[in-house]
């Protein structure tokens, strides 16, 4: 006789222990199969039930054991695709705020570029240690890995802007402000050499302990160790999230989800260029009032105010992540009340009743299944000698490679080639072209998931965006203005002689520099000094100055102007009358001169773009190839060696390189106390024609690599549909053998039964 009855387990009794002893499992809700004398029980538990307590295999939103009931059907695929997307967004913040006040960070501490993109490797070498994370974590409890993740980010956002309360604004930057004026100009032994007129006397540099703090290697290491830490995070969140959302959500919706979290975290940027225009729009330190405007490649401004934002936010958000369970539940999962069976269950259970069921062991919940160190070679084997996913990789590398200068010197793309400010060229430019980078994401996740190409189009299409990204990066080659240049500096031989008859008895050479413009005839002169002003007007402008290419009179004004004996000609504001309204022929203004670069900075922006939107539309296909060219053990894995082959042949080498192309265009350095610094002034022409022809060249080499996935990838089954089929083949073999097992035994025992009869 056969009896099926649910029964309901409560804690672990002296009556569960003859339950257990006949299979069943004390403390769970369940459904006990009696034949006979044997009982046999089946684990239905629910979430709130016995599983909260099977440390970590709840699929109830909570937190170190706290899972408040308000937040237990909270854990569903939509909340948590919003929380990982609207982290992506944070996460995409902080690299682009990175990107945008890379320029002031080496103006504040003396950075070369060469030494900047070393600096900013931090982040991709410990992003080596994705291999180690994604192999453990991928087995693991994923959100609170990520969480950890995220909750390092937060830490390095806290580290990066330490050097800036360590070492405060800077002896530079205070002197270029009235509350720093107005004390020395009444003192002229004290006036800085930025600012000093034709000294005469020429002063040896003095290095003191301010000074040297300048070129101090501490600012570096700890802008280094910051980034190394956001490696950590940033490996953590990408290895783990995307893996841990396609395993819980449907095949055929994963490009369009993938597109969605992938425009989601795109925003972050168009953000992060918000914020770091508004901080960089304020002084270093705010509480001051500058003597210069925006423009001027001496600004400096308040670098260190996103990082406390960003850092909180993140902390936040690591707190939202690691609410959520080891897995998603489904649909089946989903909690009923007590004594309810679920509706697939009770139907299975009245289909099957007649089926004779062999005893065998309780089944448990869940089974966590940690990799050892001993298996790691065998899986680093499988995923090196998969020719496919190499390929792609490799597809990956060389367009990172290609266009990571348009990310990682961005802003100092934008200020050398169309004279924008720090804050105000990318403010712009940037979030234009991440609106181009959205709808690729975007468009091509929804198409791909409506449509369902074949593994050959899609993968051809890669090919043919590539094509288009490469000629887009030649084209940027044309797209610049002329250069206003620099007085003494010639261009075309790349030969400095700042000094002239008409400075010659100033002693300029140990003057910062400090460029000002004569707006007459649009002539920048290295500082006021080397345009042979002798007369300080006000805060911005310089007067009689001897050096100017006009053949008018400078002496109208000397009369007006008391000269301070001395080794410097410096007048305080007060002491100055100017005429109202008078000629400005012989006057010059703080800050270099520049050219209308409007037009071109517009076809540059738009073509950016267009460039990107196709770009991105091709990397849901890419990603559809990671996932789908491994087993499934290996799917987290396999995402940690692509961040691997990214960070160690794109993503540090890239920086690094670029940064000595770019330091190989520079004609004006910072020298300060013997020790190179940061650049002042590029070879405008050189600068576009090497960045960009390095850029494209890389960019060919991935398109070659994608023809190869193309041609490997041909048989490729990206939506699972092959996996479906077999299961449902295996479904309907099971069924069959199972029917004739049950046939074979009734027509067993009714020939038993005849051979027993009497008769």
């Amino acid at each position: 006789m056969l009896m099926c009855t649910l029964k309901r387990r409560g804690t672990v009794k002296k009556a569960d222990r003859k339950s257990a002893s006949r299979g069943e499992m004390p403390g769970r809700e369940g459904i006990s199969i009696v034949i006979g004398a044997r009982s046999f029980f089946f684990d239905v538990t629910s979430p709130s039930g016995a599983a909260r307590a099977a440390g970590g295999m709840s699929k109830d939103c909570g937190i170190c054991g706290i899972y408040p009931r308000w937040l237990r059907n909270r854990a569903t695929p939509r909340n948590f695709i919003a929380v990982y997307g609207l982290l992506g967004t944070v996460q995409a913040m902080a690299f682009i705020y990175i990107v945008v006040t890379l320029t002031t960070l080496e103006k504040r501490f003396k950075i070369p570029s060469r030494t900047t993109g070393l600096i900013l490797s931090g982040n991709e070498i410990s992003q080596v240690l994705s291999l180690i994370l994604t192999y453990y974590g991928g087995s693991s409890h994923r959100p609170r890995w990520i969480a950890v993740g995220v909750g390092l980010s937060a830490l390095s956002c806290l580290v990066l802007a330490l050097p800036h309360f360590i070492y405060g604004p800077g002896k530079d930057a205070l002197a270029l402000t009235k509350e720093y004026l107005d004390q020395t100009l009444l003192n002229t032994t004290t006036v800085p050499k930025d600012l000093a007129i034709c000294p005469r006397t020429d002063n040896p540099e003095q290095c003191d302990a301010e000074t040297m703090i300048s070129v101090n290697l501490l600012p570096r290491l700890l802008v280094f160790i910051s980034q190394f830490i956001l490696g950590i995070g940033t490996t953590l969140y990408y290895g783990l999230g995307q893996t841990y959302l396609d395993d819980n959500t449907k095949k055929k919706n994963t490009p369009m989800l993938l597109g969605f979290t992938y425009a989601l975290r795109t925003v972050g940027p168009a953000i992060g260029f918000l914020l770091s225009y508004a901080c960089l729009s304020l002084y270093i330190d705010p509480k001051l009032h500058p003597v210069i405007t925006k423009k001027d490649p001496r600004w400096l401004g308040a670098w260190w105010l996103g990082w406390i934002i960003l850092g909180v936010t993140m902390g936040m958000f690591a707190v939202l992540i690691a609410m959520f369970p080891r897995n998603l539940p489904t649909s089946k999962d989903t909690p009923k009340k007590d004594g309810e069976v679920p509706l697939k269950l009770d139907v299975v259970l009245q289909q099957k009743c007649a089926i004779h069921i062999e005893p065998s062991k309780p089944i448990p919940l869940e089974v966590e299944y940690i990799p050892t160190i001993r298996e790691f070679p065998k899986a680093m084997k499988r995923l090196l000698t998969n020719w496919l996913l190499t390929c792609n990789n490799l597809s990956s590398v060389f367009y990172v490679l290609g266009g990571s200068v348009y990310f990682t010197f961005l802003a100092k793309y934008l200020e050398v080639q169309y004279s924008t400010s720090a804050a105000g060229g990318t403010v712009i430019a940037g979030p234009i072209s991440l609106i181009g980078m959205v709808l690729g994401f975007l468009l091509s996740g929804l198409i791909i998931s409506k449509f369902k190409p074949s593994s050959r189009p899609l993968l051809a299409w890669n090919v043919l965006v590539g094509i288009c990204y490469v000629a887009g990066q030649v084209s940027f080659i044309f797209l610049g203005c002329t250069s206003a240049g620099i007085r003494g500096v010639d261009l075309e031989t790349m030969q400095i002689n700042l000094t002239a008859s008409c400075n010659t008895d100033c002693n300029c050479a140990g003057v910062k520099y400090s460029p000002v413009c004569h707006e007459a005839s649009r002539t920048t002169f290295f500082s006021a000094c080397h345009a042979g002003c002798r007369a300080f007007l006000d805060d911005k402008q310089f007067g009689n100055c001897s050096c100017l290419p006009l053949d008018e009179p400078s002496s109208h004004l000397l009369s007006q102007l008391e000269q301070i004996p001395g080794s410097r000609s410096f007048l305080p504001e007060q002491h100055v009358q100017q005429p109202a309204e008078g000629p400005t022929y012989d006057k010059v203004r703080a800050g270099p001169c520049t050219n209308d670069c409007n037009r071109p900075y517009l076809f540059f922006t738009v073509l950016s773009c267009v460039v990107h939107s196709l770009a991105c539309s091709g990397k849901i296909g890419n990603v559809l190839v990671n996932y789908r060219s491994v087993e499934k053990r290996d799917k987290s894995f396999a995402q940690g060696v692509t961040l691997m082959f990214i960070s160690l042949f794109a993503l540090i080498p890239g920086p690094i390189i670029y940064g000595a192309i770019i330091d190989s265009t520079c004609l004006i350095w910072e020298e300060s106390c013997g020790n190179r610094g940061n650049c002042w002034f590029h070879h405008q022409e050189n600068f576009r024609y090497y960045v960009n022809v390095s850029a494209a060249g890389f960019t060919v080499v991935g398109v070659l690599f994608d023809a190869a996935v193309w041609y490997l990838g041909k048989n490729l089954d990206l939506y699972g549909a092959a996996e479906s089929d077999r299961r449902r083949e295996f479904a309907k073999e099971e069924v069959a053998t199972t029917e004739a097992d049950t046939k074979k035994e009734v027509n067993g025992n009714l020939n038993q039964r005849i051979q027993n009869s009497p008769l």
